[in-house]
C-alpha cells in the first residue's frame, strides 16, 4: 500500500508542472469550443489529468536500475485470459468448503491484483463518460485503448529505455482495466 502512496505523492509533485505547462492551451481549447470557460468545466479537466498522471505512475513506478532489468529472466507476457482465477485458486489459500479461509484469502496478492486493476480505471469510466459524453461503447473502448497503453507501456520496457519489459503485459490486465472503466 505504501507504494501506491508514493506514486501518488510524486503525481502531487509533478502535477503543479504539468498544469502550469498546460493552462493556456487548454484555456484556448476550452474557449473555442464552447465560447466560454467555467470553473467546473476547469476544474473537472485538471481533475481528470491529475487522475492520469497518478494512473501513470502506478504504471510505470518504482523504476528499477537498468542493470537489473538485464539481468531479469521472468516471463514477459502473460497469454492466457482468466489465469488470476487460476492463481487465485491456487495461491491464496482458498477454500469453499471451508469458510475460515474465505477473509484470508482476500488479503492476498493474487486477490487485491485484480481489484486494484479494476479500480484504476474506474475514474477514466466516469470522466469519459461526464467530461466528453462518450457513449456506452465508446467509453469500453476508450478503456480498453487505456488499458493497452498502460501494457504496452510495460512491454516496451518503458519506451524501449530498458532493455526488456521490467513488468509482466498480462492480459487479465486488459479485462479488469476494462472492466474497471466500464463500471465508471
Amino acid at each position: 500500500m505504501s507504494l501506491y502512496i508514493s506514486n501518488i505523492k510524486s503525481a502531487v509533485i509533478i502535477f503543479p508542472f504539468l498544469a502550469a505547462f498546460i493552462t493556456l492551451p487548454l484555456l484556448v481549447i476550452e474557449y473555442r469550443h464552447y465560447g466560454s470557460f467555467t470553473f467546473k468545466r476547469v476544474f473537472v479537466l485538471y481533475t481528470m489529468i491529475f487522475y492520469l498522471l497518478a494512473a501513470y505512475l502506478m504504471v510505470i513506478l518504482p523504476l528499477p536500475s537498468i542493470e537489473s532489468v538485464f539481468k531479469m529472466t521472468s516471463a514477459r507476457v502473460q497469454l492466457i485470459p482468466f489465469n488470476f482465477v487460476h492463481d487465485f485458486l491456487t495461491e491464496s489459500g482458498f477454500s469453499l468448503v471451508h469458510p475460515g479461509t474465505w477473509v484470508g484469502s482476500l488479503k492476498t496478492i493474487s486477490f487485491l491484483q485484480p481489484v486494484f486493476n479494476i479500480l484504476l480505471i474506474i475514474p477514466f469510466g466516469f470522466y469519459i463518460r461526464y467530461y466528453f459524453r462518450l457513449s456506452f461503447k465508446k467509453t469500453i473502448l476508450a478503456s480498453f485503448l487505456l488499458s493497452l497503453f498502460f501494457e504496452l507501456t510495460q512491454l516496451s520496457g518503458l519506451y524501449w529505455i530498458y532493455p526488456r519489459s521490467y513488468r509482466l503485459f498480462d492480459v487479465d490486465d486488459l479485462m479488469m482495466n476494462t472492466l474497471g472503466g466500464t463500471f465508471g
